[in-house]
């Protein structure tokens, strides 16, 4: 009976390691990200340290730095199975100890998207002059996901907003209550919002724009996406869904005239 308690107890052990290594890191890495490998050498001052990759796909990765050092920083480039090396050759018998792992790069999942757009209507009331204005505010919402459920990426993403038709300004933009993260401003219509916490692989973000219009006159701003990164390993975002300009619309009201009595 002891004997069939160690299977079992080896047997979910196996199962808790392989859920692990689904999980993004450095040796089961996606498309597009940059990950640190380290060892600890014996001599890093005397002896010749050098990091190598021996097999996958050619011009798969790009060493970024530390290729004769105890840490390499590395991003890889093209879906395939790698063999990192690292070499450390003593300086006087030119004897060397070599490490090796696997590095398994699949594709990036890695997505960011406008997720449905809201429109508004004009909240200014009881005027008639077609010069008469109000502000609106209309919420933008990023949604992003990995198809991970073992880590919580953090997101960076960058938007731009114009206005697309009426006569109207953007007055602000703001990281709607409960969102999280933090917004600047970039420039030209351009902003940013980073730090983005995305539980268990997806999640959604809002932005309020608040626009300034004419009450008797449709306003619309195109919102869109040019940039977006998981911030952990740098991965760029891949755009399979909505980046291109969307619009938000914030409509006219009827211009009712005043009320007359005989």
């Amino acid at each position: 009976m002891k004997k069939i308690y160690t299977y079992l107890f080896a047997t979910a052990a196996l199962m808790i390691v392989s859920a692990a290594a689904m999980a993004q890191g450095g040796l089961t890495p996606f498309v597009g990200s940059t990950h640190v490998y380290t060892v600890t050498a014996e001599d890093d001052v005397n002896n010749t340290l050098a990091w190598a990759i021996t097999s996958g796909p050619a011009g798969g990765y790009t060493v970024n730095s530390g290729a004769s050092s105890e840490v390499v920083n590395i991003t890889w480039n093209s879906i395939g199975t790698y063999t990192l090396e690292f070499r450390e050759r003593d300086k006087t018998t030119l004897c060397f100890t070599i490490k090796t792992v696997t590095v398994n790069v699949s594709a990036n999942t890695f997505d960011v998207n406008l997720g449905s757009l809201t429109d508004a209507c004009n909240n200014n009331s009881g005027t008639v002059s077609p010069a008469d204005s109000a502000t609106s505010v209309i919420t933008v919402p990023f949604e992003m996901g990995t198809g991970e459920t073992t880590w919580n990426p953090e997101w960076d993403v960058t938007f731009d907003l114009s206005v697309n038709s009426g006569n109207a300004r953007i007055l602000s933009v703001a990281l709607a209550s409960g969102a999280s993260g933090s917004l600047s401003e970039l420039g030209g219509g351009s902003y940013n919002v980073t730090g983005i916490s995305s539980a268990s692989g997806s999640g959604t973000t809002l932005v309020e724009v608040e626009v300034k219009g004419y009450s008797f006159e449709d306003v619309s701003v195109d919102i869109e996406i040019t940039a977006a990164k998981e911030l952990q390993y740098n991965t760029s975002a891949v755009s399979t869904g909505s980046w291109s300009p969307s619009t938000n619309t914030i409509y006219k009201i009827p211009s009712t005239s005043d009320i007359t009595t005989d």
